[in-house]
């Protein structure tokens, strides 16, 4: 028998570099050392409670509304009253933490959408009868909406991805690449209004109210909905460029390591699947007309009462989460009546606990969370420490785009010690929400920037959740006793579209800023 083709590791595209190596395991030597997000918070708000302790009485002084000096000083939180205060609303703290809510409900919602195989079979309806020339391009556009299905997208876009790739005979290693570069590097980009935006949104509307500048800004789930709709076709035009013109040509020389005996899964849907997707679109339109019946009329139920306008106030606007969850709700039970998986009312709850199991993680790390944002509150520290951040901005003259850039840039370099998007948005948003705020900066450009950069780095941390699952995906196609596929890997593949996002991304922000366009309903650029 002839021996198996041997390649350079270098033509193969392996890593062989031994500084970025050592730089890699550096990276994850460190965050390795890095404690739980609920240790960290909890950590936090210690520290916050000695700070306050030891900065007792430092003020900071602002030009306040009517041109008037105001000034802010830390308060002591270590005394008896804050003592007896920390008792009596700890609970009150955590119950009234606005990300909690949120999640908890969007996520009931996805259990049905979810469990019941709506979301999976929706991808392989829209995947299924595409040409070569647009498999990418689709793949890319499906993916980065896929922050729909919350962190779910980045297991099941590779792992469909890859599948299509391989039937169309075409390298299933680059199928999972452009799926994880769209669902990780492209998370907050999206057409519809996903948990995501909930979640952080909550998290700002807590920061807003920190200064009287920004205590009326908008803060609702669709303040960057201009802006992260429309980066959705941006990022899947640059993410097409990049996957055939710089990673298609690196990742084809595995073909030689490609698993020939690996059966791949038909992709065709069921009758079942096609019934309950039948009985899904029917709903679905119902749904939207039924929206559209309360939105479009001047005196239509889902207007301002009052202006009956539907930005920047409207019941649309405040009431987009129960409308996103009864949307989802009501379409996954028509598609799990029409598949047959879901028999009697009994499994709806069930569906709903399983869906609830994706977000107790972040309920546990909301318990020390919520406790730090309110004692950092409290204490007067943000305040004083956005004053005095901004004085010192405007003192280097570092504002305007440059200093949206460079917030951006430090978004993205967090993301190499904390993975978690949400738990880095609790600790900045209270400081640079307000501190951009006193240099004429909406909160609404303060998150988009902050989304901007969290999301590009998910694929090439090595703290990844995901980047494990991926390794996994393409064992199924890899002869492993020939080659072995590691972190560098999966990481270099992912380099070009992280880079090219960033570009593309931030100047389109950067558009959005020289023209002064709104990022959201109601929700402007500049104070």
């Amino acid at each position: 028998m002839a021996d198996s083709p041997k390649l350079d590791p270098r033509d193969a595209g392996e890593d062989t570099s031994t500084t970025l190596q050592r730089f890699l395991d550096f990276l994850e030597f460190i965050g390795n050392k890095f404690p739980t997000p609920f240790t960290l918070f909890l950590s936090l708000a210690m520290v916050v409670l000695t700070l306050s302790y030891i900065f007792d009485g430092v003020s900071a002084t602002y030009m306040g509304m009517g041109n008037k000096p105001v000034t802010v000083k830390v308060v002591n939180l270590i005394t008896v009253g804050s003592f007896q205060s920390f008792l009596s609303e700890m609970v009150k703290n955590f119950v009234a933490f606005p990300p909690l809510g949120l999640v908890v409900i969007m996520m009931m919602a996805m259990g049905i959408a979810e469990g019941t195989g709506l979301i999976t079979t929706v991808v392989r309806k829209a995947l299924s009868g595409v040409p070569e020339w647009g498999v990418t391009a689709a793949v890319l556009f499906i993916s980065i909406n896929g922050n729909l299905a919350s962190d779910a997208a980045q297991v099941v876009m590779p792992a469909v991805a890859a599948a299509v790739f391989a039937g169309m005979g075409r390298n299933p290693l680059l199928g999972m690449s452009v799926a994880f570069a769209g669902a990780a590097s492209g998370f907050s980009a999206n057409l519809v209004p996903a948990g995501t935006d909930a979640l952080i949104a909550g998290i700002t509307a807590t920061a807003i109210k920190l200064l009287p500048q920004t205590a009326n800004s908008p803060a609702h789930v669709l303040i960057n909905y201009y802006f992260m709709s429309s980066s959705v076709i941006i990022l899947t035009i640059v993410g097409t460029i990049v996957a055939e013109k710089i990673v298609a040509p690196r990742l084809e020389k595995y073909m030689p390591y490609l698993r020939k005996e690996v059966v791949v899964e038909d992709q065709s849907l069921s009758p079942q699947e096609q019934k309950g997707l039948r009985y899904a679109g029917w709903v679905a339109l119902a749904y939207i007309l039924m929206i559209l019946a309360m939105t479009v009329p001047e005196f239509g139920w889902l207007r301002d009462p009052k202006t009956h306008q539907l930005v920047p106030r409207s019941p649309l606007i405040s009431g987009i989460i129960p409308i996103l969850f009864f949307f989802f709700v009501s379409t996954g039970i028509a598609f799990g009546i029409g598949k047959g998986n879901i028999k009697s009312e009994a499994d709806l709850p069930k569906l709903m606990a399983t869906g609830i199991k994706g977000a107790t993680s972040f309920i546990i790390v909301a318990l020390p969370a919520s406790q730090f944002i309110a004692w950092f509150t409290k204490s007067n520290m943000a305040t004083v420490l956005a004053i005095n951040g901004a004085h010192f901005l405007e003192s280097i003259h570092l504002t305007g785009i440059p200093l949206i850039i460079a917030f951006t840039l430090l978004s993205s370099a967090s993301d190499f010690l904390i993975t978690s998007g949400s738990a880095k948005w609790v600790f900045f948003a209270p400081i640079f929400v307000p501190m951009f705020g006193l240099l004429g900066y909406e909160p609404a450009v303060v998150q988009a920037a902050y989304r901007i950069g969290e999301s590009i780095t998910n694929p090439i941390s090595p703290l990844s959740n995901y980047i494990p699952v991926v390794l996994g995906l393409i064992a199924q196609y890899i002869r492993t006793e020939d080659k072995k596929i590691g972190y560098g890997t999966v990481i270099a593949a992912q380099i070009p579209f992280a880079f090219w996002f960033l570009i593309a991304w931030g100047g389109w922000l950067v558009i959005f800023m020289l023209f002064n366009w709104p990022l959201g309903p109601g929700a402007k650029i500049y104070l």
